[in-house]
C-alpha cells in the first residue's frame, strides 16, 4: 500500500504523524506508546517512499520491517521499566 502513495500523499502522512508526536510530548504510559508508533510509521513512510525501499528485494524489507519493530519494542519496554 505504501509503495501506491504518493509523495505529496506521504507528505501529509508524515506531518501528521509528526503533530500526533508533538501533542503527545511528556506523555506516559499509552500516551508514550502512541508517540512511538507514530514514529515507527514515519520510519517506514520515509524509508519506502524516499529511500526507495518499495523496490528493494524482499529480505531487505523485512530486515527493516524486522528492526524497526525491535527498536521500538525495546524502547518500550525500556520505558515500561523506568
Amino acid at each position: 500500500m505504501i509503495g501506491r502513495l504518493g509523495n505529496t500523499t506521504v507528505w501529509a502522512l508524515l506531518m501528521l504523524a509528526t503533530l500526533a508526536g508533538f501533542s503527545g510530548a511528556g506523555a506516559h504510559g499509552w500516551g508514550f506508546a502512541l508517540v512511538m508508533l507514530a514514529a515507527m510509521a514515519k520510519a517506514q513512510l520515509i524509508v519506502r517512499q524516499y529511500m526507495d525501499l518499495r523496490s528493494a528485494p524482499l529480505a531487505w524489507r523485512l530486515v527493516f520491517d524486522g528492526l524497526v519493530g525491535a527498536s521500538g519494542l525495546t524502547i518500550l519496554g525500556l520505558h515500561a521499566l523506568a
